[in-house]
C-alpha cells in the first residue's frame, strides 16, 4: 500500500463530477437527494466488480476494502484504516478542487464509535434522504460497527437507489479513461486477429480434433504464457495490468447461446460458423470484441451475414449524442423489418450496453423502451445478432443450425459523426470467409492469415471496411459470364471505396489545415550576415602593398580600392573569370545581390531594399603569374567553402544516436558472412552481422577493418527480409527514421545480403562429360542449388526474426509479395516493384525505393488512355512539402492489378490522360492548404478516375439491342449496300429479267442435286438454310 499514488487532477475532477450529480441527481420517484453513502466492506471474490468498487477505482483508482465514502453537497468525507488514510491524506488541495476529510477508522472502539457517530450528525445535518446502492450488498467486521450505530437513527432517514445516477456518471469517460479503453479494445483485436484466427485456421486445415472449451482454454492462456505474451502485446505498456474480464467464448456446430453468460461448450470445435467473444481489462478498463467466422458459406449465410453487417453500420451512423438507448434499438428493429422481415424472430434485441470499469452496465443497454440517452464520451459495447438460423443447404446435421454475432467497442462522438469503432479487427464476407473443401478454390481463399489480418487491421484502423484481396495474375480466371458478373461487383465496390476515400480525405483535410496560413512550399530565407574581420588591426599586414590578397585563414579576399583595402567574404562571391587581352590579364569577380537573373538567388532576401550593391569587379595587371595564382587560389578557396556549405547542408538532418549497449555474459546472435550495401569504403568484403541489446553491429572487414556500422532498434524504421526465390540475392534491408553518416556519405538504407549461388563453370570436353550422356551432373546441380536457397532462405527468415524479438517487437519483419508485383521505372532503369504490408519497395539493385504507405496521401495515375502501352504513378504525400514521387512506364495490363492493390490498403488514387506539372501544383496547394481543401481538394483529379465512372456506365448501360435485332439489321444494311445499284437499274429495264429466268425454288433444287453428285462418301452435302435465310422477297 506505500506504493499506492493517486492521481490528483483526475481525483478533484471526478470528486467535482459526483457532487455535482448528487445536487441534480434524482430517483426513480422524482426525489431528490441530500446525502450519498458508499460503503464496502471485506473484499467478495466472487463479486468482484460491484457498483460500489467501480465507483472507489474512478476516483481513487484502486479498490479500497473496509471504507466508506459519504458525501455531501459541499464536501467528500472517507473513513478509512490508517494505513489507508496516510494514502489519502496525501491528497493535496487544488484551487476549484473539492473539499476532503479523511476519518480513521482503528482499532479502538470507543474512538470507532465516536467517529460514526460524528458521521450520523454529518448525515442529520445534511438532510434526511440518503442516497445508497440498493444492488449492492457487503458485509464484514467494519459494516456491521457502522451499522450498529447507525441503526437507531436509521428511521429518521430515507433512503434511495442512488445507483442509476452513479451509472450516468461513470458512463461518460475523460480522455484518460479513453485512452485505456483503447488499450483494451487493442488487445482484444490483438488475441482475436493475430491469436485466435491462426489457431481456429490452422486446427481446421490440418484436420485436428479440439473442443469449444479447450480452444477458449488456449485462448485463456495467451495472459499467462510471458513469452507469447510479449510477442503479441509488445507495444502495450505495463502488460501485467492486462487481464481477462470474462472467459473466452467460443461457440461452434449448431450449439449457439448468446447470452451473456454463456459458456463455451464440451463439444468439438465444428467446421461451419464458429462465434467468438473476448472480454479483456486494462487498468480495470473493459472492452469486448465477437466475431463469426463462415467456413465454406452457402449463398444464403453470406446474404444474412452481410445483412448483419450492414445493419451495424447504420446503428453506427444513429449513435449520436441525444439519442435514446431505446430509440435506437427501435430503429435496428424496424429496419430488420423493413429490410428483412424473414429475420425478424432471429434478430437478438439486446444491442448492447455501456461498458468501462464495469464489464456491464445494467442501467445503460440499448434494449426496447429504455429512455437513457447517449452522450458524447460513452464507450459502448455494441451488438448485434442473428440467432436459430436454418441452412437449408447444410451437408451434416451440425451445419443446420447457426447463428451469427458481432460485437465492437465503439465510442459516441460528438456532433452528428458517427461512432468511432475502437476493435480493429475486420469483419467483412472476404475476411471471414474459410474455404476448405472446394480444392480448386484453396488457394485462392486461403491466404496468409497473419499478414491479411494485419493488413485488415490498418484499413479499419483508417475507418473503412475491407477490400478483396488483389488477383494476383493479369490473366481472367474464367468466362463465365457468372464470374464476369462479380468482377463487375468487384469494380463497383472499388468504386465506392474509392469515393469514400476521397470524402475522408477532402474531411480530414479540412480538419487538418483549418486555420492554418500556408507558403510557398520553399524553405523561408533569412538574410546572412559574414563577417571577414571584427576590427581593422585584424586586416593582414600585406594588405598595405595595395594587391588582391586571399586570406584563407579568414575566408575572404581582400580587394584594393582607390588606394584602401576592401574584404569581401568568399560567401559574396558569385563566380570569379579570367581572361587575356594583349599584354593584361583580366580578372572579373561577380559578386551577389538581388534582382540577378531569373534562377533562385533572384530571390535574395534583403534587409534594406535601399541598399546599393556591388554586382562586379574587375581588375587587370601586366603580372601574369601573378593573377594566375590569384585566380587559382580564390578558385580553390571558393570551392572549399562550397564543400563545406554542401556537407553542412547533408548533415542538417542528422540525429545523433544513441551509443550501442553490447550483449554481456553471452555471446551475441550472429550471421556471418555477409556483405553491406552501401559500401563503406575500398572493395568490399564479408563480415558478421550481430544482434546487441539495443540495436544491430555490423564489423567491417577488409581496409576497413575494425570500423562498426551500428544500427538502434530506436532509429529502425522499417525491417525488410526478401528470399532469394527468382532473386540472385537473400538479404534483409533496414530503412532508418533518420539517416545516418557511413563514412563521407549520408545514407537511409543499409542492406545486408548474401548471393544465392556460386559461380558455375562448363565442363563441356572433359573426359567425364564424354562418358556420361545423361543429364545427371545438371539435375544435381539444380538439386544443390534449391536446397542451398532453401537454406539461405530459413537462416535469414530466423536471423530477421530474431531482431523482431530482441526489440521487443517493435520493429518488425516485412515481406515483399511478389505474386502482386509490377513493373515500373522509379528511378534510370525498368525494376520489379513489390508491395508489402506497409510498403512499396524494390530492394534487389540500387538505388533502392521505399515508399511507406502511412506517408501517402493519393496516388495519381497519369497517362490513362486507350492506345497506350503504358502509364505511369504520382505518389503525393501527406507532407505537402516532400516533393511528390513518379515511377513511370508501368505497362498497361497491370493497370487492374495497380487498382485492386492501392484499394486493399486504403489508399485513394485517381487517373488522367496526361501528365501534370506537379511541381507548380504543390506549390499552389503549399500557398494555402485550407482554400485547397475548401474549394474541394483533390476532386480536381478525380474527373477521369473509376471515383467518377459510375454514372457514365449506368448511362450507356441503358441501351440494350437483342441479337436478332442485330442480325436483322445488319442483313437489312448489307442487302441495301450491296444490291442497291443493282435494284436501281432493274427500275429502268422493266420486269422482263424476272419473267426469263428460273424462280429461285428451282435454283436451289438444282444446286442440291449439283452438290450430292460432286459430295465424297461419308460426307454431308452443303447446308443451304443460310441461303434461305438471304433470300430477297
Amino acid at each position: 500500500m506505500s506504493e499506492v499514488q493517486i492521481d490528483t487532477v483526475a481525483f478533484h475532477h471526478r470528486a467535482k463530477r459526483l457532487l455535482e450529480s448528487l445536487k441534480s441527481g434524482r430517483s426513480a420517484s422524482g426525489q431528490s437527494f441530500d446525502s450519498v453513502l458508499v460503503i464496502q466492506g471485506r473484499s467478495d471474490e466472487k463479486n468482484p466488480y460491484t457498483k460500489t468498487i467501480a465507483t472507489q477505482m474512478w476516483l481513487l483508482g484502486y479498490e479500497f476494502p473496509n471504507t466508506m465514502m459519504l458525501a455531501t453537497k459541499s464536501k467528500l468525507y472517507v473513513v478509512a484504516s490508517p494505513k489507508k488514510a496516510k494514502i489519502l491524506e496525501a491528497i493535496p488541495s487544488v484551487p476549484g478542487g473539492v473539499t476532503l476529510e479523511i476519518l480513521v477508522h482503528g482499532k479502538e472502539a470507543d474512538k470507532n464509535k465516536e467517529m460514526f457517530g460524528k458521521l450520523v450528525s454529518i448525515l442529520k445535518s445534511s438532510g434526511s434522504t440518503i442516497g445508497v446502492v440498493s444492488k449492492d450488498t457487503t458485509g464484514g467486521k467494519f459494516v456491521d460497527e457502522w451499522m450498529a450505530e447507525f441503526a437507531a437513527s436509521k428511521p429518521n432517514f430515507t433512503e434511495a437507489d442512488f445507483g442509476p445516477v452513479l451509472s450516468r456518471v461513470l458512463a461518460v469517460k475523460d480522455d484518460s479513461e479513453i485512452k485505456y479503453e483503447r488499450t483494451a479494445s487493442g488487445l482484444c483485436t490483438t488475441a482475436m486477429r493475430d491469436y485466435f484466427i491462426e489457431e481456429m485456421a490452422g486446427t481446421f486445415d490440418q484436420e485436428k480434433s479440439i473442443t469449444n472449451e479447450k480452444m477458449a482454454d488456449r485462448i485463456a492462456a495467451v495472459l499467462s504464457n510471458d513469452k507469447l505474451a510479449k510477442k503479441l502485446f509488445s507495444k502495450v505498456p505495463m502488460l501485467d495490468m492486462a487481464e481477462w474480464s470474462a472467459q473466452p467464448l467460443v461457440l461452434s456446430g449448431g450449439q449457439y447461446d448468446l447470452s451473456h453468460d454463456a459458456e463455451s461448450s464440451t463439444a468439438l470445435l465444428h467446421a461451419g460458423t464458429v462465434v467468438c467473444t473476448l472480454s479483456m481489462r486494462y487498468f480495470m478498463y473493459n472492452a469486448t470484441i465477437s466475431r463469426t467466422f463462415m467456413i465454406d458459406p452457402s449463398p444464403d449465410q453470406d446474404k444474412n451475414y452481410s445483412f448483419l453487417l450492414d445493419l451495424q453500420k447504420k446503428m453506427l451512423g444513429w449513435m449520436t449524442p441525444g439519442e435514446s438507448m431505446g430509440a435506437l434499438q427501435a430503429k435496428a428493429a424496424k429496419y430488420v423489418q423493413d429490410q428483412r422481415p424473414d429475420l425478424v424472430d432471429n434478430f437478438v434485441s439486446d444491442c448492447g450496453d455501456v461498458t468501462g470499469i464495469e464489464i456491464r452496465d445494467g442501467v445503460h443497454t440499448i434494449a426496447p423502451s429504455n429512455p437513457e440517452l447517449l452522450q458524447a464520451n460513452m464507450v459502448i459495447a455494441l451488438r448485434v445478432g442473428l440467432q436459430g438460423l436454418t441452412n437449408a443447404r447444410a451437408t451434416d446435421k451440425l451445419s443446420k443450425t447457426y447463428a451469427y454475432q458481432l460485437i465492437d467497442t465503439v465510442v459516441v462522438k460528438d456532433g452528428d459523426a458517427a461512432a468511432e469503432v475502437l476493435t480493429l479487427c475486420s469483419k467483412e464476407p472476404n475476411d471471414v470467409s474459410f474455404f476448405f473443401n472446394d480444392e480448386d478454390t484453396t488457394a485462392a481463399a486461403k491466404p496468409d492469415v497473419k499478414r491479411e489480418a494485419k493488413v485488415d487491421s490498418k484499413r479499419e484502423g483508417n475507418g473503412a471496411g475491407a477490400r478483396p484481396s488483389t488477383r494476383k495474375s493479369a490473366i481472367l480466371p474464367s468466362k463465365f459470364r457468372s464470374e464476369e458478373k462479380d468482377d463487375e461487383s468487384t469494380t463497383r465496390k472499388r468504386r465506392e471505396h474509392q469515393k469514400e476515400l476521397l470524402s475522408r480525405l477532402l474531411a480530414e483535410g479540412r480538419r487538418r489545415f483549418a486555420g492554418e496560413e500556408g507558403d510557398d512550399g520553399e524553405e523561408t530565407r533569412v538574410v546572412k550576415k559574414f563577417e571577414s574581420y571584427k576590427r581593422e588591426t585584424a586586416l593582414p599586414r600585406e594588405v598595405r602593398n595595395c594587391k588582391i590578397l586571399v586570406d584563407e585563414r579568414a575566408d575572404s579576399i581582400v580587394l584594393p580600392i582607390y588606394g584602401m583595402a576592401v574584404p569581401f567574404h568568399i560567401s559574396t562571391l558569385k563566380n570569379i573569370s579570367r581572361n587575356d587581352e594583349g599584354e593584361y590579364v583580366y580578372l572579373r569577380l561577380n559578386l551577389v545581390s538581388p534582382g540577378q537573373g531569373v534562377g533562385k538567388k533572384d530571390g535574395l532576401p534583403v534587409e534594406d531594399p535601399g541598399n546599393t550593391f556591388v554586382r562586379s569587379l574587375t581588375f587587370r595587371s601586366t603580372d601574369i603569374a601573378r593573377m594566375n595564382e590569384t585566380y587559382q587560389s580564390i578558385t580553390a578557396l571558393k570551392r572549399d567553402q562550397i564543400k563545406r556549405e554542401t556537407e553542412k547542408a547533408q548533415l542538417a538532418d542528422i540525429v545523433q544516436q544513441d551509443r550501442l549497449m553490447p550483449t554481456v555474459g553471452q555471446r551475441p546472435a550472429r550471421l556471418p558472412d555477409v556483405f553491406m550495401r552501401p559500401v563503406a569504403e575500398g572493395k568490399r568484403f564479408p563480415s558478421a552481422l550481430e544482434i546487441h541489446s539495443n540495436g544491430l553491429r555490423y564489423m567491417a572487414a577488409g581496409r576497413g577493418a575494425g570500423s562498426a556500422v551500428d544500427i538502434l532498434f530506436n532509429n529502425i524504421r522499417h525491417l525488410f527480409f526478401q528470399p532469394c526465390d527468382n532473386e540472385l540475392l537473400v538479404l534483409i534491408h533496414v530503412h532508418l527514421r533518420n539517416p545516418i553518416m557511413l563514412g563521407k556519405k549520408k545514407i537511409q538504407d543499409i542492406q545486408f545480403y548474401r548471393e544465392a549461388s556460386d559461380a558455375s563453370f562448363d565442363e563441356t570436353g572433359n573426359r567425364r562429360r564424354r562418358i556420361r550422356y545423361g543429364d545427371e551432373d545438371e539435375i544435381e546441380a539444380e538439386q544443390e542449388e534449391r536446397r542451398r536457397r532453401r537454406q539461405l532462405n530459413k537462416e535469414f527468415k530466423e536471423f530477421a526474426s530474431k531482431i523482431a524479438e530482441a526489440s521487443n517487437h517493435e520493429v518488425e519483419v516485412d515481406t515483399p509479395f511478389r505474386e502482386v508485383s509490377f513493373n515500373g521505372v522509379p528511378a534510370r532503369s525498368n525494376v520489379l516493384l513489390q508491395p508489402t504490408v506497409d510498403c512499396l519497395v524494390h530492394l534487389s539493385d540500387t538505388p533502392f525505393f521505399i515508399i511507406t504507405v502511412a506517408d501517402v496521401e493519393i496516388v495519381h495515375l497519369e497517362r490513362v488512355q486507350f492506345g497506350l502501352k503504358n502509364f505511369d504513378m504520382v505518389f503525393v504525400f501527406k507532407e505537402f512539402k516532400r516533393a511528390p514521387v513518379h515511377v513511370n512506364t508501368v505497362p498497361m495490363t497491370q493497370l487492374d492489378n495497380v487498382k485492386e492493390w492501392l484499394d486493399s490498403v486504403n489508399l485513394a488514387y485517381t487517373e488522367g490522360p496526361v501528365n501534370l506539372n506537379w511541381a507548380q501544383i504543390m506549390k499552389t496547394i503549399n500557398k494555402d492548404p485550407a482554400g485547397f481543401y475548401e474549394d474541394g481538394g483533390w476532386s480536381f483529379l478525380a474527373q477521369d478516375s473509376d471515383a467518377e465512372a459510375d454514372e457514365s456506365e449506368e448511362e450507356e448501360s441503358e441501351f440494350t439491342v437483342s441479337e436478332d435485332e442485330f442480325e436483322e439489321s445488319e442483313s437489312e444494311s448489307s442487302e441495301e449496300s450491296e444490291f442497291g445499284t443493282e435494284s436501281d437499274d432493274s427500275d429502268d429495264g422493266g420486269d422482263d429479267g424476272d419473267d426469263s429466268g428460273e424462280d429461285w425454288e428451282a435454283l436451289e433444287a438444282k444446286a442440291i442435286a449439283y452438290d450430292e453428285k460432286r459430295a465424297r462418301p461419308g460426307e454431308s452435302p452443303p447446308n443451304r438454310a443460310s441461303a434461305k435465310r438471304a433470300r430477297k422477297k
